[in-house]
């Protein structure tokens, strides 16, 4: 039991430490941070026990960001999935999904290139009806950039953004075995 315990308790340091070390802004990171951060980086992206605090400093995103996917079904038709935007959702349902805030941040991305062809087939299992089934899904970046501030401060609630700029980013043609 007592190895147990100091198994657990070197967990929780470990990880609390490699979540600091994680934290620290880039530009404010020591030459040893950085060091660790390159070496914690593949056991904290595989497991998805990172944080990230550095979106508010020292160079918070400037850019209004949206993922979404144009899937050509097997009628002929297509439709467009969404990402979900929490901004749209309900303060339950935020909770429930804040995880797809990051995943849309991160997938546009060329770095997270490797989870282009997992995302395609998620989306192509979302949409597939058994009449007409996903045969191609492209995943689309969309965004605007974001004025720096001035004036009074904006409403609650604003309306849905007109994006500028748009970029197909991934095609994937989508097999049979993709949609079980």
């Amino acid at each position: 039991m007592r190895l147990r315990s100091c198994a657990v308790n070197a967990f929780i340091v470990a990880y609390a430490s490699a979540v600091v070390a994680w934290s620290i802004p880039v530009p404010a990171q020591p030459g040893l941070v950085r060091a660790l951060d390159r070496w914690l980086a593949p056991a904290m992206l595989a497991s998805g026990l990172w944080q990230s605090w550095d979106m508010f400093a020292p160079d918070p995103l400037a850019a209004d960001v949206s993922v979404e996917a144009e899937v050509r079904l097997a009628d002929g038709s297509r439709t467009t999935w969404e990402f979900p935007r929490m901004e749209t959702l309900g303060y339950v349902e935020r909770y429930r999904r804040e995880r797809f805030r990051k995943w849309r941040e991160r997938v546009r991305l060329d770095a997270y290139a490797p989870v282009w062809p997992d995302t395609a087939r998620f989306v192509a299992r979302r949409v597939s009806r058994p009449e007409a089934p996903a045969r191609s899904v492209e995943l689309r970046r969309r965004w605007t950039l974001i004025p720096a501030p001035v004036g009074p401060w904006l409403p609650a609630r604003l309306s849905r953004p007109v994006f500028a700029y748009q970029a197909t980013f991934f095609r994937y043609t989508v097999r049979p075995e993709d949609l079980r």
